[in-house]
């Protein structure tokens, strides 16, 4: 692997997540939830290195969305001066005769057009993302839905594309389940992001999944104790647990007195 550096660069994907250029998926996905573990707010001291964490799992996670995909490694890897000796070298081969291949001109792999056409698509993610946000406050929320779908095909790499559009269609009422899977992918994107939890948990209430939701707002809180939303659905949950055993309750002591349901 030959990475080109100039003097005191900025550290590159691989070091953030502490592997090597020629680490294989696993060991990237690994090495995330390693460092994900760690910059953890629960093993923080105080609030300066939790904020700290923050800062730092922000760049975990920025580098983790790009070196998990492998049509954006690649072009990551050419944007650095990276070339992996395990997509450079064909199987079988090494050495020499691995040395002296000639690379095959491919369409599928002229990373300065892929790069350019990415950075072309992203442009297009951000107009549909704003367009849908202006919308959205003029209160047409399917419109808004159609131009945060337009933002996702043309760049999938944003989260807060996916919680705005988890949000609309929640708003809209068009899909708990695609709902779900949109939030789910915005946390999985930026799990220190407590709104975007807090959307997750209010997607599960709707939808029935009490449970999900509580959970949800308790691990909301583990982060920040204070925070008043989590704090306020939290009761909410619990005042609805507390009906339903009441309302269980009743029903049964009426039956045993002989009443009528």
């Amino acid at each position: 692997m030959i990475i080109k550096r100039i003097m005191a660069a900025e550290p590159t994907y691989y070091e953030i997540l502490g592997v090597t250029p020629n680490a294989s998926e696993k060991d990237i996905k690994e090495a995330y939830y390693k460092r994900a573990r760690d910059l953890h707010p629960d093993k923080a001291r105080n609030e300066d290195e939790k904020k700290k964490n923050e800062a730092l799992f922000a760049d975990v996670s920025k580098a983790y969305n790009v070196l998990k995909d492998k049509t954006r490694r690649e072009e990551y890897n050419h944007s650095i001066g990276a070339s992996s000796a395990s997509t450079s070298a064909p199987k079988g081969k090494s050495g020499a005769a691995a040395q002296h291949k000639k690379p095959v001109p491919s369409k599928k792999t002229e990373p300065a057009r892929s790069t350019e056409r990415t950075g072309e698509r992203s442009q297009i993610a951000k107009k549909s993302f704003t367009k849908g946000m202006q919308i959205l406050k003029s209160g047409d929320v399917e419109r808004a839905v159609k131009y945060f779908e337009a933002a996702i095909q043309n760049d999938d790499s944003e989260a807060v594309y996916f919680y705005r559009l988890a949000h609309a269609m929640l708003q809209s009422k068009k899909s708990f389940t695609k709902s779900v899977d949109y939030c789910k992918r915005a946390v999985e994107m930026d799990p220190y992001n407590m709104e975007y939890k807090l959307l997750l948990g209010e997607i599960y209430e709707r939808a029935g999944g009490l449970s999900k939701a509580k959970e949800l707002y308790e691990e909301i809180l583990k982060w920040d104790a204070t925070h008043e939303k989590a704090l306020s659905r939290l009761k909410m949950l619990s005042d609805k647990s507390g009906t339903k055993e009441n309302k269980s309750f009743f029903a049964g002591l009426f039956k045993k007195l002989g009443g009528k349901k």
